[in-house]
């Protein structure tokens, strides 16, 4: 479930090109199941941005804050790496080898 979830933009109305571009991204784990994600990106579409959000029970359930003027922007997050399974109301963790056979 979302817990908070705030989006202020404001578009840039000159733009007619569209153009996005992902200028570096930077992640690692913080504990098994924690990481987190640092990412910085071009996008012509936004003249300001402002982000934040935190979910709880979800797939990949984190705090995520992000922010941006005249078109560059960072956001960074830290998040559960599990799904969650609604059915049974716990983390759900995925083995590889349960998914992929592996023929020799």
């Amino acid at each position: 479930m979302n817990i908070i979830n705030i989006r202020i933009e404001m578009a840039n109305p000159f733009d007619r090109w569209e153009y996005f571009r992902n200028l570096g991204c930077v992640s690692g784990l913080i504990t098994q199941y924690k990481a987190w994600e640092l990412e910085h990106s071009f996008y012509t579409g936004l003249a300001a941005d402002f982000e934040l959000k935190w979910s709880r029970r979800v797939d990949h359930a984190g705090v995520e804050f992000g922010i941006g003027l005249l078109g560059y922007g960072i956001n960074f997050r830290v998040y559960d790496t599990r799904h969650w399974d609604d059915y049974h109301q716990q983390w759900e963790v995925y083995k590889f080898d349960e998914y992929f056979e592996i023929n020799s």
